[in-house]
């Protein structure tokens, strides 16, 4: 699964700069839709361009995109299959 630490930047920031930081002014200030700041804030999105991740992490002042979105393995119940069958016995 993809988590994201998106409110957690913005409240960094917001707590940094002392102001309010909706997303509309975070769109308006990045140049990117507030829809697909609402779809990574929920994690809601099937494919991201590299420069809304790049836009993102200078926005909120992160060196790794792993401070702004990271990979958890899930509990293992939608792991893949390596495509082998299994063998019955008789």
């Amino acid at each position: 699964m993809i988590r994201s630490s998106f409110d957690d930047l913005r409240r960094h920031k917001a707590y940094r700069e002392r102001r309010d930081l909706p997303i509309r002014t975070i769109a308006k200030e990045t140049g990117l839709s507030q829809g697909a700041l609402i779809r990574l804030k929920n994690c809601k999105f099937e494919r991201v361009y590299l420069s809304t991740l790049e836009k993102l992490c200078r926005y909120f002042e992160v060196e790794s995109l792993s401070d702004l979105i990271e990979y958890v393995p899930d509990d293992g119940s939608d792991t893949v299959s390596s495509g082998k069958t299994a063998s019955r016995k008789p």
